[in-house]
């Protein structure tokens, strides 16, 4: 999986970056307007961001100084997006519910992720075979977050394919994932087009991971500098709230 030549973890994290901000600009301000054609191929092309943030995640979870710091910032970046969702939905009159707190917030999938490996890995090394418990019920939560079953399966997958060296684990789980998405698209409404089928249920194209995956040069990348660490904290909350609102203001 390291390699020489490729893209480093900062360069990986700015193209996610640009394609998640053309998804949302698609999802919430385009799409419903009037005369505006279809741009579901931006969502479809931006299902690798997910899981390439889950894959920088577990290469920190590995590189980090403090594993308990990098955790105790994704669960702070969660709660504060979950506290300006529902901000930001009160403001717009728009109605709230339990789910307003876990979508979008990919910081809470993400520190389940994080905190299952964790909870895993000290299973492994230290054997404490009872935190099995919290790591059933860290496992469980992540499934109510915003990536779901990528949150619950493809931590575990990196994590054995980074901590086994063996890249194969992490191909063929990511292929197998995404046959069973595709199976899953299929079976939803059999009335509906192929390109409805794969337009409204893209989750199968997460493979589209690897190459991204085995471009990564094993390198951190960047000038290591305060800002570039907390960029993406704070791009995040920040763009999504802004297109919410002019999302909502050009269609009400």
């Amino acid at each position: 999986m390291k390699q020489r030549f490729g893209l480093s973890g900062y360069q990986l994290k700015i193209i996610a970056i640009i394609f998640m901000l053309l998804d949302h600009i698609y999802l919430e301000v385009l799409l419903g307007l009037p005369g505006i054609p279809d741009f579901s191929i931006l969502d479809m092309a931006s299902r690798f961001v997910s899981p390439l943030f889950f894959f920088l995640m577990i290469e920190g979870f590995f590189y980090t100084r403090s594993r308990k710091k990098y955790l105790t910032r994704l669960l702070v970046a969660g709660a504060v997006m979950a506290l300006g969702n529902l901000v930001i939905h009160y403001l717009m009159n728009v109605s709230i519910s339990f789910f307003t707190i876990l979508n979008p917030n990919i910081f809470l999938s993400l520190a389940c992720g994080f905190g299952a490996v964790w909870l895993l890995d000290t299973i492994i090394e230290k054997k404490k075979i009872l935190l099995i418990f919290p790591l059933i019920f860290v496992s469980a939560l992540s499934i109510f977050t915003e990536a779901s079953l990528v949150a619950l399966i493809l931590p575990y997958l990196m994590y054995a394919s980074r901590k086994s060296g063996k890249d194969w684990i992490l191909y063929i789980g990511t292929l197998l994932l995404s046959i069973l998405f595709l199976l899953q698209a299929f079976s939803f409404d059999t009335s509906m087009s192929l390109w409805q089928s794969i337009s409204l249920n893209p989750e199968f194209l997460i493979i589209t991971v690897l190459p991204f995956i085995y471009l990564y040069n094993g390198k951190k990348g960047g000038r290591s500098s305060t800002f570039e660490k907390y960029f993406f904290y704070g791009f995040y909350p920040i763009h999504i709230w802004i297109l919410f609102i002019i999302g909502h203001l050009l269609n009400h």
